[in-house]
This record gives structure tokens, C-alpha cells and sequence, in this order.
């Protein structure tokens, strides 16, 4: 069966936007992907719908343009494999209830970043044609960041070889549920 990575992001030409109430959340440096815990500074805050337009509300959506937000019922159907991977700390919008995905799993050396390409490559920003170590691959389903790419794209490992890789398969699981709002851009597939 092959494995293949997918790189996600929220949908946000499609499905509307949230940004934090509180100015001092909206510094970017609050968001910066590390595989770090965000728990002691992103933990019940509250936000509001980028209200300049009129696309609909998704069930992932963009949290101050850097970060991953999921609908509660989106992330209590999906706790296991998100948990897994990372955190979900609660926020509010309104009287509507969701979680900024902090994803904490990271994987190194998976990502071959000689021989990639990136946007600016001496600062290896922008990952746009990956080369990935397929010895590095891990075992079972999951979601990670690479420090390779500077923990810039938010990736998955889809790997069903087994019952248990596909109950714990981020893409089977949006998919069959048919939740909205989640881009998945495959970038390497191997047989």
C-alpha cells in the first residue's frame, strides 16, 4: 500500500478567516510553528470572524492567518488523531467554540532539504518541490512540522496499511466525514 504526505492548510479562499480580539494576540511571533507548547499564551482568548466577507464558515478555518482553527464538534469527532499530533487549545468566537491546533510532533530528517527546492533557498523559506528520505518515514499515520523547512507547512503521513493507520488517518477522516475547509496538496507518494 503506499504512503503519501499531504501538506494542509485551511481553505481560506473558500471558508472564512478568525483573527483574535486581543491586539497582543495578533503579534505573529505568538504563532510561529515551533513544535513548542502554546498553551501558557494561547488558552481561552477570544476572537471574531473576518466579517469583510461573505464566504461561508468552514469547519477548519485560518486563526490570525498562521494558525489551524477547528469547530468543537469538529475536534471532539477528531480528538484522537489531533491529540496525538499536537494540542487543541480551546478560543471562542461569539457564542460558537473552537480549538487552535498546535501541532508538537515534529520530524526531522525526513525532509532531504539539499535537494528540494525552496521560494528563497539560502533561507530555505517557501518549500515548493519536496525530496523526502524515504528511511525516515515514520510507521504510522500522524501530523507533523519538519525543522527542515523552518516548521512552515503543517504535513501528513497517509499511510493505510493497517485498520488502525486508516481510524488514525487525518485525510480518511475529513474526507468520510466530509468536513469543509481543509486544503490537502499532496507532495510525495510512495509505493
Amino acid at each position: 500500500m503506499s504512503k503519501i504526505i499531504y501538506k494542509i492548510t485551511p481553505d481560506v479562499n473558500h471558508y472564512r478567516t478568525i483573527f483574535p480580539d486581543n491586539e497582543s494576540l495578533c503579534d505573529p511571533d505568538l504563532w510561529k510553528p515551533d513544535c513548542q507548547s502554546k498553551e501558557s499564551t494561547l488558552l481561552n482568548f477570544c476572537a471574531h470572524y473576518n466579517e469583510d466577507t461573505k464566504t461561508p464558515l468552514g469547519d477548519f478555518s485560518s486563526i490570525n492567518l498562521l494558525g489551524l482553527a477547528i469547530r468543537d464538534t469538529v475536534a471532539n469527532e477528531l480528538a484522537e488523531i489531533f491529540e496525538a499530533s499536537g494540542e487543541l487549545l480551546p478560543f471562542t468566537v461569539g457564542n460558537d467554540y473552537w480549538y487552535y491546533y498546535n501541532v508538537t510532533q515534529e520530524i526531522k530528517g525526513l525532509l532531504d532539504a539539499n535537494n528540494s527546492t525552496f521560494l528563497v533557498p539560502t533561507l530555505k523559506i517557501g518549500l515548493q518541490k519536496a525530496t523526502f528520505h524515504s528511511n525516515k518515514l515514520p510507521k504510522h499515520s500522524c501530523i507533523f512540522k519538519m525543522p527542515e523547512d523552518r516548521y512552515e507547512g503543517t504535513y501528513i503521513l497517509d499511510s493505510r496499511s493497517g485498520d488502525k493507520d486508516i481510524i488514525k488517518n487525518l485525510f480518511c477522516a475529513v474526507k468520510g466525514h466530509k468536513f469543509k475547509g481543509l486544503i490537502f496538496e499532496e507532495i510525495a507518494r510512495f509505493d
